[in-house]
Parts: structure tokens; sequence; C-alpha cells
């Protein structure tokens, strides 16, 4: 009982640590944890100002932090900073939202949390810091878990026994953020080392990640080494299947290079030192692989951001083998991430143009792209037409901007043809329709309720009464930017909003070989 004393009394000490070193990061933590209480209990949507005030947060604890670490001596600057990229943020999500300022935003925050790691590795090489970071992640949680538990089981005595509470979920909600925010986050930001402290790494951590589990990493490496004596021998090379598995052995070379050290082991020293080497084949083939699949298909957003990661991968193998600050790795993911979301090489436009480049390439083998005027009525050969289509249905589903020759192909005779003719020679119709609604302003008119539907398949569709609808729909409006929200007022007066539409109709069958739907239903009609 008194260890246990002892040990609440060394977490409240942490807390008062960690109020008294990062003042402004706990009222954010407050403010956080108020707007959410807030909006859990006015069951309103709110997420732009949440977001706002977490990136709040965490600019604010970097700013401390480098104060801290005397990066600079303006204390007040942490909360002036932080308040400037609290209302940036609000300010681009309310106003826009897309998907360019969304995948932006995460940027930010990647960018936010490497310049937090860049300050902490900058004047110290320690091993031992990574180690101590994330076994402290793992103490605070299961502290957390712990508690949370506890108070969730009395609030549920309570409400059974006593008094029944009529939406009890707003009090599991609100403990949640009491418990994530206000004792959770703080407690691990007690853990942050000050600048001129030394991380401590338990025993038993060390055994069950620095051994145990670098020797099941060293497993999953002999197994790639194989696999490349597979394809050696046999000269061939399975697609899509090595990419993820060279990923985690990457992901797995930063988290290991960033945590062992000659203590933990001969092996473990000589991975430190030679580490790097070692993934060398690897990450060849690897890059060997997404060639292949490059020139096959050409470059997707998931290619590219695997790309990224590959490159932040060898820069930390580079950073093992030079011998220079594992802090610069650190300080290039950030720019990275600017680099690569906020300018026109962003993850989205790249591969556009890349796509957009392969289809008028392959129309222009196919004799139906002459001197850039496109001649729809030209029969092309099946494997430019293949050509075109993959990089027409990658173009078709993917978000960033299009190019106006795509608008003009997506109404073209063989852009169509992509999809009147099914497989075995089955005649189908394809259309597909999507109009953002999330900050859409609808008017209820004289409806009392609304139900969210979201349906796959033709269960409901005798009850709703769309079939001759969906049929009625123009495949020419297919893929086409809507400026309203496509609406259809059923027989007994309720009305549907959708939001997205694809289906796929057999016309010499006359049925549905796919079909999706969701969107608003409005009912209850004055």
């Amino acid at each position: 009982m008194k260890n246990l004393f002892d040990r609440f009394k060394n977490a409240l000490g942490r807390l008062e640590d960690c109020i008294r070193r990062f003042p402004f990061s706990f009222i954010y933590l407050c403010l956080i944890t108020l707007a959410g209480s807030y909006l859990i209990i006015s069951e309103v949507e709110g997420y732009e100002a949440m977001a706002a005030l977490v990136f709040g947060g965490l600019s604010c604890f970097l700013m401390e932090l480098a104060y801290e670490y005397g990066m600079h001596k303006i204390r007040l600057a942490s909360p002036a900073a932080s308040l400037l990229i609290s209302v940036l943020v609000f300010w681009l999500l309310k106003n826009y939202q897309n998907e360019y300022v969304y995948t932006a935003v995460f940027a930010m925050a990647i960018a936010i949390v490497s310049l937090i790691c860049f300050i902490l590795y900058k004047n110290r090489e320690n091993r031992k810091l990574f180690s101590h970071l994330v076994k402290s992640l793992f103490i605070v949680q299961i502290f957390a878990a712990v508690i949370f538990s506890g108070f969730a089981v009395c609030i549920a005595a309570f409400h059974f026994l006593i008094f029944g509470f009529q939406d009890i979920w707003k009090l599991y909600g609100i403990l949640f953020l009491i418990v994530a925010s206000l004792f959770g986050i703080t407690l691990f930001l007690s853990y942050v080392p000050r600048p001129d402290a030394e991380a401590e790494v338990p025993d038993l951590y060390r055994t069950m990640i620095h051994k145990a589990l670098f020797y099941i990493y060293l497993i999953l490496i002999g197994i790639l080494y194989l696999y490349i004596l597979k394809i050696i021998i046999t000269w061939k090379m399975p697609i899509g299947k090595l990419n993820w598995f060279g990923s985690f052995a990457l992901l797995f070379y930063v988290f290991f290079y960033l945590s062992i050290d000659e203590t933990d082991g001969r092996l473990q020293a000589l991975f430190k030192k030679y580490g790097a080497c070692l993934l060398l084949p690897v990450l060849a083939i690897q890059i060997f692989a997404i060639i292949i699949r490059l020139n096959a298909y050409g470059l997707t957003t998931t290619r590219f951001v695997s790309l990224i990661f590959i490159g932040v991968a060898v820069a930390f193998m580079l950073s093992s083998v030079f011998k220079f600050p594992v802090s610069g790795c650190f300080l290039l993911i950030p720019v990275l991430a600017l680099i690569f979301t906020c300018t026109p090489l962003n993850i989205y436009d790249v591969p556009n143009r890349v796509q957009e480049h392969r289809l008028m390439n392959a129309l222009t083998k196919g004799g139906a792209l002459v001197e850039g005027k496109l001649d729809d009525t030209v029969e092309m050969e099946a494997e430019y037409l293949e050509d075109a289509k993959s990089a027409y249905e990658y173009l078709r589903w993917s978000d960033g901007r299009k190019s106006a020759f795509y608008e003009a192909f997506a109404e073209s005779k063989i852009a169509k043809s992509f999809y009147d003719n099914g497989e075995n020679g089955k005649n189908i119709k394809s259309y597909y329709y999507r109009y953002e609604l999330n900050g859409e302003e609808i008017d209820v008119g004289e409806y009392n309720s609304i139900q969210m539907i979201s349906e796959k398949g033709t269960e409901r569709l005798q009850d709703l009464d769309l079939t001759a609808f969906l049929l009625s729909l123009d495949s020419l409006d297919d893929g086409r930017s809507f400026q309203a929200p496509l609406t259809y007022e059923l027989a007994d007066g309720r009305k549907i909003v959708f939001e997205c539409i694809s289906y796929d109709y057999d016309q010499d069958e006359r049925e549905f070989a796919y079909l999706y739907y969701n969107g608003i239903l409005f009912s209850g009609r004055q």
C-alpha cells in the first residue's frame, strides 16, 4: 500500500513539474478539454476549433521546449506563435475544405513533431533518449487506461444502481478527454528530459525491445534476403509483394538505429555500425520493384508517399554511414513534408501530371491524339487502349487538379467505351457522382427529421423506388464537378440529398452488377 501511495505521489509530483516547465502548453490542454467537453455536451460539430487548439498546443510545446533548450530567449513567444498557428489552422479548415488543406495541415503536424525531435537531439546523440520516450509512452498509456477504466466502472455503477443518466456516453467522452489530456499527455511531457538530463531505460524494456524484438527483426531481414535469392534464382519479380515488407524493414531500422547501443550486446553493436549496409540489398530490390510498377502503371499518390518515406529512411542510413548528427534527419522531415504538400510538387498534382502524360502518350501511339487534337473515332490497338484506360482510371478517382485535356477526354467516346462494354461482352452502363456535403448548408424546408443513409447493394432499392431515377442519370455527367448536390423526391414525399452514387448496370440482364449510394434522407413532411 505504501509503495502504491509513493507511486501516486510521484505521479502528482511529475504533473506539478510539467505544469511548471510548460505552463502555456498545459493551458492549451485545458482549453482542448473544455472545448471538447462543450462539443460533446452540445452535440455540435466543431472539428475546426478542436484541430486549431491541438495545433496550437503542439506548436506551443515546441516553442516552450526550444526556450528551455536555449534556442530563443523570449518566453512569451510561445503563446504568441501558437495563437497565430491556431488562427491559421482554423481559418484554413473553415474556408478551404479540400484535400490540399487537409494534407497540408497533416504535414504541419508531422513538421512540428519532427522539429520537437530535432530540438531534443540537437546536442545529444544519446541512443537511450528514443527508448526512454517510447518506454514512458507505454507507462503513461497503461496508467491512463487503468484510471479511465476505474472511473468508467464507477460511472456505470452509479448509472445502473443509483441514478440513470440520459446520455451516459457523454460522461465517458468527457472522462476520456480529462484523463487523456490533463493527466496522460501532461504526465508524458514530464518525462521529456531537460537539456542536461540523462535518459534512463529499465533493464526489462531493454530485454524485451533491444534484444527479443531485435532478434525477431533480424529474422525478417533474413526472410527478405531469402526472397531476394529466390528472385535471382527464378529470375522473376513477383508484383506487389515486396514494398510493404521492405517498408517495415526500413521503419524498424530507424526504430532500432535510434534505440540500441553497444551496451545491448555484440549483435546490436554491429547493427549500430553496419546496419545500413545490411539494408542496402533490401532497399535496392524495393526501389527496383517500384520502378517496375512505375514503368507499367505510372506514378500514384501511394507510390509517391512510399518514395518519400524511403528517402527519409535513407537519410537515417546515411547518418549511420557518414556519422553526421541524427538531428539533421529530423530537420529534413519537415522540409520534405512541406515541399510535398504545400507546393506544386504535392502528392496529388505530381502523380496526376504523370498519369496525364501517360494517357496522352498512349493516345498518341494509338493514333487518337495527333498534334494535340483528339480524334475519338480512331480504333486504337488493344495495347495502347489498355494503357489509356489504366491512366484514365487513376485520374478518374484521384484527388487533386486535372487538366483541361483530361476534362475533354472524359467526355470522349474513347473514355465512355471503357465502361459501356463490360467483361465478357456485357453491355454495362456505369455512373459515378460525388458531391462533398461536409460543411454544405442544406435547407431542411418543411421536413422535421433527417437520416443518414449509406447502402451497398439493391436491398432498399425497391423501398426507396430509386431504380428509374438512377438509370435516368446522364452518364455524360460522370466525373464532372457539380455545382449543387443531386436530389430526388420520393413518391411518398420524402427527399434524398445524395453525396455519392456509383453503379454498374447490366443493360442486357437489366440488373445492377454493382451499386453504392449514400446521402441524407429527409422525412416527416409537415
